[in-house]
């Protein structure tokens, strides 16, 4: 029996719309960089990947995480513009947000996420209805990142929950397959009815939604 459901924070409850930061960095980078941004956007946030991993582990914090954006990217904007570069790139779900609240009258809700402490307080100061959870495992704090076995045993111990009674709800259908191996149920998050329709089929159900679940 499911006791215990699981989000995910991007794309699940907080749509993220990178081609905003992209689009607001742009006349800031040289020529060539401009152009792979516009022309290649996959290649180019890989030019980053590295420092970007390091952010969300907590093995580096924000400050150290521009530094070397700005050397990488050949780049001089001031800390704070960056930042707000960096971060205004999120909106809220309002109807995922609403359903996460009525989960939370009957279910353990918790928020399992791969992110930066400086995007999670962002969102959480740009929307608080978002924080309907018990607790948060965020890869910065845990050390480590979905999919990696050891990010799923940290979540359930800080949780204190028993994986087989949780169900673990992300857009990744790699992370959801390590949530599966790890014991939880699990589910590939596409839009609001079908995860309905998938929870139903688990025997989850949500107190006052119209669409009661069979």
């Amino acid at each position: 029996m499911i006791q215990h459901i699981l989000f995910d924070l991007g794309n699940v409850l907080v749509p993220v719309h990178r081609h905003l930061g992209f689009t607001r960095l742009i006349p800031h980078l040289p020529k060539d960089l401009a152009e792979l941004c516009r022309q290649d956007q996959a290649a180019f946030q890989n030019l980053f990947s590295e420092p970007g991993m390091a952010l969300e582990t907590g093995s580096i914090e924000f400050h150290e995480f521009y530094r070397i954006m700005c050397d990488i990217l050949r780049i001089t904007v001031d800390e704070e513009q960056f930042r707000d570069v960096f971060c205004r790139i999120f909106s809220l779900d309002e109807e995922m947000v609403e359903l996460g609240e009525r989960f939370s009258r009957r279910y353990g809700t918790w928020l399992v996420s791969n992110t930066s402490r400086v995007h999670y307080e962002y969102i959480l100061s740009s929307f608080p209805r978002v924080n309907f959870y018990r607790d948060a495992a965020l890869s910065f704090e845990l050390g480590v990142m979905k999919p990696a076995p050891e990010y799923y045993e940290k979540a359930v111990r800080k949780f204190g929950i028993q994986a087989d009674t949780a169900v673990f709800i992300d857009d990744l259908p790699e992370n959801v397959d390590g949530a599966v191996a790890s014991g939880m149920n699990g589910i590939v998050f596409r839009n609001r009815q079908r995860l309905i329709d998938r929870l139903a089929i688990l025997g989850v159900t949500i107190p006052g939604l119209k669409e009661q679940l069979q």
